[in-house]
């Protein structure tokens, strides 16, 4: 799983020229990619558990301890795109809240 590193804020410059063009940076991620990675992950890790734990049931596992790791990786990979999804509904509900 890859945790993008946080920037620090610098000035807001943005603030002092007031073009309606959006400025680019190459560093950020939209947030459909943001989201679509996290599906990605979580579908992986579920994937991952799932077969480990048929292979628990079978008795062809040589060490336990991967098990468990990788059924909590899957868990809080779900935990994240639920967190996600309730960041973005919230985010949703205050642009509607605002009065114009």
């Amino acid at each position: 799983m890859f945790i993008t590193p946080m920037t620090p804020l610098g000035e807001l410059s943005g603030l002092k020229t007031m073009h309606n063009e959006p400025e680019t940076n190459s560093n950020e991620l939209p947030f459909k990619e943001i989201f679509t990675t996290a599906i990605k992950n979580m579908q992986e890790t579920e994937t991952t558990s799932n077969n480990n734990s048929t292979l628990l049931a079978l008795g062809d596992v040589d060490d336990l301890h991967t098990i468990g790791i990788d059924a909590t990786k899957a868990y809080l990979a779900e935990r994240l795109v639920v967190e996600l999804r309730n960041r973005a509904m919230e985010a949703y509900s205050e642009i509607m809240r605002i009065n114009m």
